[in-house]
């Protein structure tokens, strides 16, 4: 919130991909600097993108991506701040600078542009909703021009957690953002050893086509593959694309990336082949895979009984059920929908003396979207499942 004794604040959505938060100073401040406090701030890496791009939206903007990014959550990003454009009565206009600390996101205005300002000025913050990364461009050596980026008979991957236990088919996603006649590449995931990837942990990986020509746009690509064994939750990876040849995507700054070379491109190394451990890019690529988790869970409930009941208690009882769930949400004044799930699955029937199940299921989910709930990847739509499953054991004991 701006500390200021006179503000007002207003909320305008632009379109379906971003939103401004707009800090209105009715009167000249006493400080030019306008801090916005950040709910949940925590569980979040704000990656601050370069001040050398030459988008001024983007120079000096923040990527905001999940700590850890679960089954179903896609590249964990849940928006991108930019840079804010600072306007006064006269419509006069310059940029100002963000920082972020801890909880805190802070808007630096030029002084000497703040005290020549008339007033009311408008601050305004956008906020992008996509999950896809910001960039495509990059500059190899200092002073040159900036040129798409493009791995070449390469491996490139970044660090992900894994937060439950994988074990068995996996789907990879990468997002093409240009188009080269021989792009395509296999996903593949190594062991982590000291934060630099080791020993392939995954196998059956299937080839994906990452052109971009007609009846394919740019946009996601998807190939499936298989864990080499179990992978334990909690477990860290390093997941990525084996290019055969060419990958043009999208990326934000701030994540380490090992992009190593590997000219064998029909045989995948067995161990990541490092050039130097200290030698990685600066990349956080658009590419998540999602997978079987190797959870397995079992309720078992005894049940007791006296002599006068029958002993012959066995039973099949099973019954499916497809539920509407409820949901109560609201919007946050700093710009997050706070959704909670509560609903009651109610299942009765009859085993010999009776039986009734009550199951009441009461999950709190935090989406990243301001309106619409999406999440998963760029454009699609959260969808919200609930599954029910019990085996019930009835014994018998005399009393």
């Amino acid at each position: 919130m701006y500390k200021g004794r006179r503000r007002s604040h207003r909320f305008t959505i632009l379109g379906d991909t971003a939103f401004e938060y707009d800090c209105i100073l009715e009167k000249p401040p006493d400080t030019n600097s306008i801090t916005l406090f950040m709910e949940g701030a925590e569980h979040f890496d704000f990656f601050r993108q370069p001040d050398f791009l030459t988008d001024p939206l983007l120079a000096g903007s923040y990527a905001v991506y999940k700590k850890e990014t679960l089954l179903g959550e896609g590249t964990g990003k849940l928006c991108h701040i930019h840079r804010p454009e600072i306007i006064d009565a006269r419509g006069r206009r310059c940029w100002g600078d963000l920082a972020v600390a801890g909880n805190e996101l802070r808007i630096t205005i030029p002084e000497t542009w703040l005290g020549e300002a008339k007033y009311p000025v408008i601050v305004d913050p956008t906020i992008g909703t996509t999950t896809v990364g910001s960039q495509n461009m990059w500059v190899k050596e200092a002073g040159e021009d900036p040129e798409p980026l493009m791995f070449e008979l390469s491996i490139p991957v970044n660090r992900f957690l894994v937060p439950e236990t994988i074990n068995g088919e996996c789907t990879a996603y990468a997002y093409v953002n240009q188009d080269d006649w021989e792009a395509g590449g296999r996903p593949v995931f190594y062991s982590d050893n000291g934060n630099v990837p080791h020993t392939r942990k995954s196998m059956n990986e299937n080839l994906m086509d990452l052109r971009v020509v007609s009846g394919k746009p740019v946009g996601w690509r998807s190939a499936t593959f298989r864990s080499n064994g179990s992978i334990a939750s909690g477990t860290n990876i390093w997941f990525g694309i084996f290019c055969e040849y060419y990958w043009m995507p999208r990326f934000d700054w701030g994540a380490k990336c090992y992009v190593d070379w590997w000219d064998a491109f029909d045989s995948i190394p067995n161990n990541y082949p490092i050039w130097k451990e200290s030698y990685f890019e600066n990349f956080k690529l658009s590419m998540y895979f999602t997978y079987t988790s190797g959870q397995n869970y079992l309720r078992t409930i005894t049940q007791g009984v006296s002599l006068t009941d029958s002993r012959n208690l066995s039973a099949d009882y099973k019954r499916s059920l497809t539920q509407i769930a409820k949901v109560e949400s609201e919007i946050s004044p700093f710009w997050i929908l706070l959704a909670r799930i509560a609903d009651t699955v109610h299942a009765a029937g009859n085993v010999f003396r009776g039986l009734l199940l009550q199951v009441r299921i009461v999950t709190g989910a935090f989406v990243r979207d301001y309106l619409l709930g999406r999440f998963l990847k760029a454009r699609e739509e959260l969808i919200l499942k609930s599954a029910i499953s019990r085996e019930i054991e009835l014994e018998s004991k005399i009393q």
